[in-house]
């Protein structure tokens, strides 16, 4: 790598790291920006240079933010976990990019991530290259609906009389505190609606060992991160149950790219064609992964990063 280092940077009132990786430092910057939320970034950068090779084509970002994983060094950090604050940290960290590279950022966030990108792009739309939005958070109330609706029916199908209990027992949407909220996330799960070849269990059992075999994170940070998915779902959770961007966000000011799952049970496919047909923007497109749930771009690899070369090559090709 001709970029790989490790960074702390100021964002609002605390400090939050990065790791910027790349084979080339004229490439364009790409932010990636995680799902969850609480999820870590930084500890995926081996997993998704294996999987799509980014940093041959893009200075890539891998950025841990407010409140989860290296970003979380002490209870203080934990302060202001809430969307606005959140789109403010992307917006700093966009601006801090643009003055370190000299131009515009591609932004690909995923899930909660991509719904963070867009409230960004639309505050400083003079900082995103291009908006690539996975799997993203639209609806809240159609999502949680979606999703529960999914894994009950698909439990009673299944004769799973485990998950038939504890899905009744917490009863439909709005689940808004964490065990509601995992209960309903480990069936969606577990039936296929997050990631088609994937558990919850497994899931977990990944994100433990990337967090362990990752240079960058200390025993205590393992720790910390573990804890922080917990406390940030519970701040984020009643906003993210009654968001709706359709009334939001109508308009964005920057190319937007929606990558949408077939598959995917958490983030509805209905709800991002209706965005997608609603949205204004100077481009707009929505490719559909067919074999993808909510995770397309683990799902099908090699799709997804010919979409994003294919993005960067569109993009230079009208400069």
């Amino acid at each position: 790598m001709a970029i790989d280092s490790l960074e702390a940077i100021q964002a609002g009132s605390t400090t939050q790291w990065i790791r910027i990786r790349g084979t080339d430092a004229s490439n364009p910057v790409l932010l990636l920006i995680q799902q969850g939320p609480g999820l870590p970034m930084i500890n995926e950068a081996r997993r998704f240079e294996h999987l799509l090779g980014l940093e041959q084509a893009f200075t890539v970002v891998y950025w841990d933010q407010r409140g989860c994983g290296r970003s979380l060094r002490k209870r203080q950090d934990r302060a202001g976990i809430s969307l606005e604050h959140m789109a403010g940290d992307t917006v700093s960290l966009l601006d801090l990019l643009r003055d370190r590279f000299g131009a515009k950022a591609y932004v690909a966030g995923f899930s909660f991530g991509a719904t963070l990108a867009a409230y960004a792009a639309a505050q400083r739309p003079d900082l995103v290259a291009t908006l690539i939005a996975t799997g993203m958070d639209i609806d809240g109330a159609a999502a949680g609906t979606g999703a529960y609706d999914f894994a009950l029916a698909a439990a009673r199908q299944r004769g799973n009389r485990r998950a038939t209990r504890q899905l009744e027992a917490i009863g439909p949407p709005p689940h808004l505190d964490s065990k509601q909220f995992a209960t309903r996330v480990r069936w969606a799960t577990n039936f296929g609606g997050v990631t088609t070849s994937q558990t919850y269990a497994t899931l977990v059992r990944g994100l433990l060992a990337s967090l362990v075999r990752s240079p960058d994170y200390s025993a205590g940070d393992v720790i910390r991160t573990v804890r922080g998915i917990t406390a940030t779902q519970t701040a984020l959770l009643p906003e993210l149950a009654t968001m709706d961007l359709a009334a939001t966000l109508p308009r964005l000011d920057v190319p937007v790219v929606m990558v949408q799952g077939r598959l995917d049970q958490v983030a509805p496919g209905a709800a991002a064609q209706r965005y997608a047909s609603a949205l204004k923007a100077p481009s707009k497109q929505l490719v559909w992964f067919e074999n993808s749930a909510h995770t397309p771009h683990l799902e099908e690899p090699g799709k997804f990063r010919d979409l994003l070369i294919g993005v960067r090559a569109s993009q230079l090709a009208s400069t």
